[in-house]
This record gives structure tokens, C-alpha cells and sequence, in this order.
């Protein structure tokens, strides 16, 4: 069933919200794809782990999160800055 450009858009958006707002004063503990993916559902937010797994990647990518690979498993924390983080030039 095909969905329009809104909601393809919301439902990315609202992920990305979603994961920076519960993962930022949680700074501190590093959580596996499937935990996030529980946590987006008890939100509200239906995500594959594909899904899921791509708004991730893409918060890696951009500085937010790091991710690390313990004993096998990718687990994902808030990366905290402390001090001014200059924009990056294109």
C-alpha cells in the first residue's frame, strides 16, 4: 500500500526525534537496535529494525551517537559534546 511524501517524511522525522530525546539524558548507557526499537514502539512508532536501524546510522554518521560492537552486538549511545561544536563545512 503506497503512502505519501508526508508520512513518509513524518515517520522518519519522528524516529529521529524520538531516539536523540530518549538516548540524550541517557547519555551514559548504550542500548542494542532491538531495545530502541521497544522503546520507539512504547511511543507509539512502529519502525522495522531496518528502519530503525537506518535513522541510527544516520545519527552515527551525522555525530550524534557513536556506535561500538561488544561480543558480537552493535550497541548505540548519545555521544556528549562539552563545549562549542562548530558546524561542519560542506
Amino acid at each position: 500500500m503506497p503512502i505519501t511524501s508526508d508520512d513518509y517524511q513524518k515517520r522518519s522525522g519522528e524516529a529521529f526525534v524520538l531516539l536523540k530525546d530518549f538516548l540524550r539524558p541517557n547519555f551514559y548507557i548504550a542500548y542494542t537496535l532491538e531495545e530502541l526499537v521497544k522503546v520507539l514502539e512504547a511511543k507509539g512508532v512502529k519502525l522495522s529494525k531496518e528502519e530503525a536501524e537506518r535513522v541510527l546510522t544516520s545519527l552515527v554518521y551525522g555525530g550524534r551517537l557513536e556506535s561500538k560492537i561488544v561480543d558480537g552486538v552493535t550497541y548505540y549511545r548519545y555521544k556528549k559534546v562539552l563545549g562549542f561544536l562548530p558546524m561542519k563545512r560542506p
